[in-house]
Parts: structure tokens; C-alpha cells; sequence
């Protein structure tokens, strides 16, 4: 009991966290970008339900034999959280057809055109650069009427994770889960180099510090982030900044909060500490972790079955993401859901997009390890203890939520962009946050 109830506090902690921290709903709509289509993780997937039950009842009368099409990024391993997703709604609905066409790559630019030419998706991912493109124009349904026929609330979630999806006071996509970061490391590796194993009041300087002395050590790289937007936020934001204003009409790429940062990354790729994942042959960082080729790096609460069935013989751990100059802050990433308004079928997609962000498709996703339920009273499910502690940067007084206005995608593409630059030797620091500074810029005046 005192372990659900500290996880309860969390959790909602989290929620008042989240909805101080995040913008309230205006004419432009809020949205947080995801990680995963870059560097998805694979997950344990998890048994369908077998026959519905009194509780578990098609959330709408639906159109008669109806077929919709589901899609998504991912790869094959966030597929099959939602292959069984599927396979679960049909044991609640089996009046409706769910066709699931994932998009692994360049999923905004291919549904953006097969909106363009009338071939897309009856529901699909929503993120800021969708909800930007689609909702103004009316391209995806309002859920609110839907909503209303059915049990589902907007007070269910989260307060934050569902304002991000709001425009002009109506919800067009429902939050489909959410994530953050914390610092992930191999106990081997410290054991190797003989020096003790971060813990939670570790600083930046710390991880830097045992990082160099493993690098040197020459076992294993020391710390593992590529040129990620992502990855990079801990960093700024434990130096109390931000990528935008909070009225997100003004970049701040350019201060001193964010390049001392990139300064500090950039000091330990050049000493050695701090390797890319192509650098050591691996895709991303936590395969690096998984294959046993670096100490360190900062992943999401993904990394918890991706060990488990990727990697089940390799003995990792995680902290709470370290403090920085300032604080101690962690970023938050959502995604939503949303339906297509040109569907023949919207009550049959409604019902599918009600029963995947519901409580109890939530609380099988979450076993899976694959990201935390937008449901706060759902809290007690996070029980793994690297996933807690994973997850404990959400809690942190001054972490943010990953939106910095309608053209998020731009204004973290640039930060990508500015850090590719300076490990590949091109601009100095300074050379590269100016011209990031620019392009964030132009991308929050909407030009």
C-alpha cells in the first residue's frame, strides 16, 4: 500500500505539474513532438482480451459492417503494441474492421500528401506539426459530440496532455500516452572502471566526470546522445532554459541557458566522454546500452522491455535525470490520436479511438513497459523500479512539456540541426545557435 500510494502522489503531482507548466487552451492548438519515430524501441507486446465483458462494451453504436484504416510511426515493435491493440478492440467491437497501415518514416510528410490527394487514414497519430496542419482547416473531426455520447471526459486525462490538442475550445485528438527521461546506465561499466554507480543527486559534472573516466578506461564509450533535440533539453532545461518563450513567439536558441549547454555536450565529445550511436555501430543510444558498448546515456521508460526483450540477459539500471547548473529538470512528450473528418465511418473510428486512449487498453500498454497512461488514476501501474525512476523527472518543480507553439517540429528540427553541426565540426557553437536561432525564429512568426 505505501508503495501505490507514492506512486498515486506522483502521478497526480504530475497532472497539477503538467497543466501549471503547459499553455492553456487558445486559437492555437498545443501539442507535444514524439521521439519514437526517430528512435523507437522495441517492446514486450501483450495478449489480447478474449471475449468483451459487462465492462469492456463498444463505446458506440457503430455504422454496420464498417472498415476503417489505422496508422502510426513505429517500428516493428510499436506495431505490435497496436496489432494488439487491434486485436483487443475486436473482442469489444467485432462489428468494425480495423486495417492498421504504419507509416515507420517521414509519417507527417506522407499523411500531409495523402490528405492532399483524399487516400488517408480514417485515424491516425496527431502531433503538433498535424494538429497545425489539419485542425484550422477542419481536416480532422472535433471529438467533443462524440465524446459526449459516450462515457469519455476530457476530465479522464491528464489536464496538459489534453489541452495540447485543443483548439478554439474543442478537442480534435485524445493523448495516447506520454514520456520522459531519465538517466539509464551498466553497473558493469562502473564496476570495470572502479568507480561507484550514479545515484539520484547526481549533477551533469558527475555524469561527465565518471563518463571521461570510463571512456579512458577504454571498456566501454562513456556517455551516448546523438545531434537529438530531445536528448538535449534535460541539459537546457536543468539550466533553466527553453528552446522559445513562453509565449512562444520569441527563440531563444541564442542564450546563454541553451549554448552553454551545447558547450558542455560539445567539451565531451571532443574529450572523448560523450559518443553518437553511430560512433560505437549501434542505431540509437539504447541499443548501445542493450549491446554493452557504452556506460551511459538518457532514454525513456521505452527502455524497460526493450531490455527485457531485446537484451533479457544484460543487467541495467536508471536514476532520476541529473541536475544541472540551475535545477533539476526533465522534458515531457506526448502524442495523440485523431480522426480523419472526410471518414464514411466516423462512429466506428470514434469507437477505436476511444477504446485505444481508454483506461483499459491504457492499462495493457502499460504493462508492456512501452509508455505511461494518460489516466492519472491509473498511477499505481508503473511498477518497475527502473520505470519509476525513469519516470520521476515528470514530478520535477521545473520540468516543461515539449511544445514551443504550432511549429514545434521546426523549432526542435533546428536545435537538431545546430548540434549535428557543431559534432561534425562545421560551426562553432555560437556559429550554429545563431543560425538555429534564425530558423526557430522565422518558424515561430509562422513564415
Amino acid at each position: 500500500m505505501k508503495k501505490t500510494f507514492t506512486i498515486v502522489t506522483f502521478l497526480i503531482a504530475l497532472s497539477m505539474l503538467v497543466a501549471a507548466c503547459s499553455p492553456a487552451a487558445t486559437e492555437e492548438p498545443t501539442t507535444a513532438p514524439t521521439t519514437e519515430p526517430t528512435q523507437p524501441p522495441a517492446v514486450e507486446t501483450t495478449a489480447p482480451t478474449a471475449a468483451p465483458t459487462e465492462t469492456s462494451l463498444c463505446p458506440l453504436e457503430v455504422e454496420p459492417n464498417a472498415t476503417i484504416t489505422f496508422s502510426g510511426w513505429g517500428d516493428e515493435s510499436e506495431q505490435k503494441v497496436y496489432k494488439d491493440t487491434i486485436e483487443r478492440f475486436k473482442a469489444v467491437c467485432p462489428d468494425v474492421t480495423v486495417n492498421y497501415t504504419p507509416i515507420p518514416s517521414d509519417f507527417q510528410t506522407k499523411l500531409k500528401a495523402q490528405m492532399a490527394g483524399g487516400t488517408a487514414p480514417d485515424v491516425f497519430y496527431v502531433d503538433d506539426q498535424l494538429m497545425t496542419a489539419f485542425a484550422p482547416s477542419g481536416q480532422i473531426l472535433a471529438l467533443d459530440d462524440l465524446m459526449a455520447q459516450t462515457n469519455v471526459s476530457r476530465d479522464d486525462f491528464i489536464p496538459a496532455l489534453l489541452t495540447i490538442f485543443t483548439l478554439d475550445g474543442k478537442t480534435y485528438a485524445l493523448p495516447k500516452d506520454w514520456g520522459t527521461l531519465g538517466l539509464i546506465y551498466l553497473p558493469e561499466a562502473f564496476a570495470d572502471a572502479g568507480i561507484p554507480e550514479p545515484t539520484d543527486d547526481w549533477t551533469w559534472e558527475d555524469m561527465r566526470a565518471a563518463a571521461k573516466t570510463i571512456a579512458d578506461k577504454g571498456t566501454y564509450g562513456g556517455f551516448c546522445m546523438g545531434a537529438d533535440w530531445a536528448r538535449f533539453s534535460p541539459f537546457v532545461t536543468s539550466n533553466g532554459g527553453a528552446f522559445a518563450s513562453s509565449d512562444f513567439t520569441t527563440a531563444t536558441l541564442d542564450t546563454p541557458e541553451v549554448k552553454d549547454m551545447a558547450t558542455f555536450v560539445n567539451d565531451m565529445f571532443k574529450e572523448g566522454s560523450l559518443v553518437r550511436p553511430a560512433d560505437v555501430s549501434a542505431g540509437w543510444c539504447g541499443e548501445a546500452i542493450g549491446k554493452q558498448l557504452v556506460a551511459m546515456t538518457t532514454e525513456g521508460g521505452w527502455m524497460v522491455n526493450f531490455m527485457k526483450t531485446t537484451y533479457p540477459d544484460v543487467v541495467w539500471k536508471a536514476v532520476k535525470i541529473p541536475s544541472g547548473p540551475k535545477t533539476r529538470a526533465d522534458i515531457i512528450f506526448t502524442n495523440g490520436i485523431g480522426i480523419n473528418a472526410a471518414t464514411q465511418y466516423p462512429m466506428a473510428a470514434a469507437a477505436f479511438l476511444f477504446y485505444a486512449t481508454g483506461r483499459e487498453n491504457q492499462a495493457e500498454i502499460v504493462k508492456t513497459g512501452f509508455a505511461y497512461s494518460t489516466h492519472p488514476d491509473q498511477a499505481d501501474l508503473i511498477v518497475d523500479p527502473n520505470d519509476l525512476a525513469i519516470a520521476q523527472g515528470g514530478l520535477l518543480p521545473d520540468t516543461i512539456v515539449a511544445y514551443w507553439g504550432p511549429n514545434t517540429g521546426k523549432v526542435n528540427d533546428a536545435v537538431s540541426q545546430a548540434l549535428d553541426r557543431i559534432f561534425l565540426g562545421d560551426q562553432t557553437v555560437d556559429e550554429a545557435f545563431a543560425q538555429a536561432q534564425a530558423e526557430a525564429q522565422t518558424a515561430l512568426s509562422g513564415q
